[in-house]
């Protein structure tokens, strides 16, 4: 007598075969390929005008603004950090925020008007530009600029190396600042390695 198995992969709907399927083949990408599993849930087309206007009124690497809010907030504009970090640059209205109302001489806006896309994009280059521009005269400076943007500029001193060419992260002794610094670098290499190689290929 033929038996009959109750469970088949015809007896599967179609959709839910290639949901599976399509969970597969992320996992076997982010196992082989070493891909990061968050990269592929991100849309970075979001904002991308708004993000090269900022970039450029405070001269900084688009590449380098788009590997910060990547690791920042995925480029979700409404996420809010474990610590009340805002937006797409995860602002502290206590630190960047109040810090650069303070230097412009306005009001601190309140934590709503920091959701705004345009605003957020503002204050985060704006801090970051002013961090990057302090540790300029240093061989690794955009590390300890990072560092700062992260974990604050009295621990950037704090780790900053003694003679100027020397390496920055092994000084981070933050574990979790000195993941951050390093995503956020290997990240900024990546996409400029990328765009020169889309140029040359358009050569």
């Amino acid at each position: 007598m033929k038996k009959t198995f109750l469970f088949s992969i015809k007896n599967i709907p179609a959709l839910f075969r290639i949901t599976a399927l399509l969970l597969l083949a992320i996992m076997l990408a982010v196992v082989f390929c070493n891909i990061d599993p968050e990269s592929i849930l991100v849309d970075e087309t979001l904002y991308a005008e708004e993000i090269s206007r900022a970039a450029a009124r405070h001269a900084l690497p688009q590449d380098l603004v788009k590997a910060l809010i990547r690791r920042e907030s995925h480029f979700n504009a409404n996420a809010v950090g474990s610590h009340g970090e805002i937006g797409l640059m995860q602002l502290m209205p206590s630190g960047s925020v109040a810090e650069w109302a303070r230097v412009k001489k306005t009001v601190v806006p309140s934590d709503r008007e920091v959701f705004d896309v345009k605003l957020n994009l503002e204050i985060g280059c704006w801090y970051l530009a002013r961090c990057i521009k302090k540790w300029k005269s240093y061989k690794h400076g955009t590390e300890l600029a990072l560092a700062q943007y992260n974990a604050g500029e009295k621990h950037a001193l704090r780790w900053k190396p003694e003679k100027k060419d020397a390496p920055v992260l092994p000084r981070i002794s933050w574990p979790g600042t000195r993941r951050y610094v390093k995503y956020i670098m290997n990240d900024y290499r990546r996409r400029v390695a990328e765009r020169n190689k889309n140029v040359k290929k358009s050569r």
